[in-house]
């Protein structure tokens, strides 16, 4: 599906040694690089922070290295874009979409109708239905048209269904002085906008269940009329802004759930996608590791869906580091996965971990070309030791100076001065951690498959392990 970036850090080698299968993965491979190889798009909103250049460097290295699409928090919304009538706006997007371009990345635009962020001036018109109704299609023909083949998929409706008994949102100024039909004929306008684009209907709260009187069951139904109708429906942004309570060790929202909808989604040959993906905690409390080693999880779990469910592709976080996140608004904290210091949390690890463990079901890489790996006639592959059962991993050096190797139970380490040695299952989930190992390590684990992790300084190097 994206075959424009090269992806840096395809695995090494595949070894069989003794009893282990051990899989060697290149010490810069990034979130980006295994979403590609996995077929999925990974990313983050770019905040308003980066659009008045209010971030350090060190922020949008971080975005163009670890994602391969992009969406703006603010600055394509109708405010930004038509901030008066029909005088458009396009300096912060066209921004956006060059940097996208400079840097291999899709685009997402959002968002075309939204009873939010829409300027005092549309509010007059919300008596005259026949005006109303032009200024919504003299919008979004101005604003895709400007971005037609640069911008791949629209927001084209944004939180249209009420939080309360599931019905259209009355107070939204396009219910009101229009009503529901300003939906479909948004859809079909920005379809005759850019014929080429993927076009979402977008909300919250879809995660919460499918049945009747859930939002997601509600918006079921209207995506059943849209299909049946013709209306150009291509895909259902998830939002997915989640909350763990700490108090009973559970997140709001379900993954199964969300799941479910998007396997009745694929009935209709409509995508299902996660847009604005964050898992905060109440401000205020005291967030444990367990804490977010448990959010790391739920993050993955939401990753699993994108992996496995053949209609579903995208995976995107409202945000990059806690620093700059909108969840203060919210009264939560520690949604996403870098930290206030820009540095990885174990969320970032658990999704890491997953990317690089999943392997598709057989029958889907059949016939896939770039698993006909060259190398299969190395001559290193007749490993002298292969009849060694103490021995899981291959030493491996190259793009890395570090290296390991496990005798027994025991980890070495060389080309590290104070290594930090982290073991994940292959779920992502950790199970082992050492700091400032000088030179090896007991690993004290149970017997099965891990995935080994050795970080000095800005060197790092995982490798995949079985431990008998």
């Amino acid at each position: 599906m994206m075959s424009n970036h090269s992806i840096a850090g395809l695995a090494l080698c595949a070894t069989l040694l003794g009893t282990g299968l051990t899989s060697a993965f290149a010490a810069d491979e990034t979130l980006r690089s295994l979403a590609d190889k996995n077929n999925i798009y990974i990313g983050a909103i770019l905040n308003s922070q980066w659009f008045g250049g209010g971030l350090p460097g060190n922020y949008e290295q971080i975005h163009k290295t670890q994602f391969n699409i992009v969406v703006a928090e603010n600055e394509m919304k109708f405010d930004a874009t038509e901030p008066s009538e029909n005088r458009f706006n396009y300096n912060n997007g066209d921004k956006m979409v060059k940097y996208a371009k400079q840097n291999g990345m899709r685009v997402r635009g959002h968002a075309l109708a939204w009873h939010s962020q829409v300027p005092n001036w549309v509010n007059n018109y919300k008596n005259d239905k026949k005006k109303l109704l032009s200024v919504l299609k003299n919008h979004i023909n101005n604003v895709v048209g400007h971005w037609k083949g640069q911008v791949d998929e629209w927001d084209v409706v944004n939180e249209a269904i009420s939080n309360n008994e599931p019905q259209w949102r009355s107070y939204s100024v396009w219910y009101q002085g229009i009503g529901p039909e300003f939906i479909d004929s948004a859809f079909v306008w920005a379809h005759a906008a850019d014929p080429n684009a993927e076009l979402c209907y977008n909300d919250y709260n879809l995660e919460q269940g499918i049945n009747p009187k859930a939002k997601a069951g509600f918006l079921l139904e209207q995506v059943k009329r849209w299909v049946a109708n013709g209306i150009p429906i291509h895909c259902v942004g998830s939002q997915t802004h989640v909350e763990d309570t700490t108090t009973d060790k559970h997140f709001i929202g379900s993954p199964d759930s969300l799941r479910s909808l998007a396997k009745e989604l694929a009935k209709l040959n409509v995508k299902l996608k996660i847009t604005e993906l964050d898992i905060g905690f109440k401000s205020g409390i005291n967030v444990s590791k367990s804490d977010l080693e448990r959010q790391g999880q739920t993050f993955r779990q939401y990753l699993d869906i994108i992996l496995e469910e053949p209609n579903a592709d995208t995976y995107l976080i409202w945000g990059v580091s806690d620093k700059w996140s909108w969840l203060g608004g919210l009264n939560r904290q520690k949604g996403l996965i870098y930290d206030d210091n820009l540095q990885p949390k174990p969320a970032f690890d658990s999704i890491m971990v997953r990317l690089q463990t999943y392997e598709p079901p057989k029958d889907t890489v059949a016939t896939d070309t770039t698993k006909q790996d060259t190398s299969a006639t190395d001559t290193t592959k007749k490993d002298t030791t292969s009849n060694d059962s103490t021995i899981a991993i291959k030493t491996i050096a190259g793009l890395s100076s570090l290296s390991m190797h496990l005798s027994d139970r025991t980890l070495f380490i060389a080309g590290a001065t104070a290594a930090k040695v982290d073991v994940f299952d292959m779920q992502g989930r950790p199970v082992f951690s050492a700091k400032n190992v000088k030179g090896s390590v007991d690993l004290k684990i149970a017997e099965g498959l891990y995935v080994v992790r050795v970080r000095d300084g800005s060197k790092s190097l995982m490798q995949r392990v079985t431990i008998k």
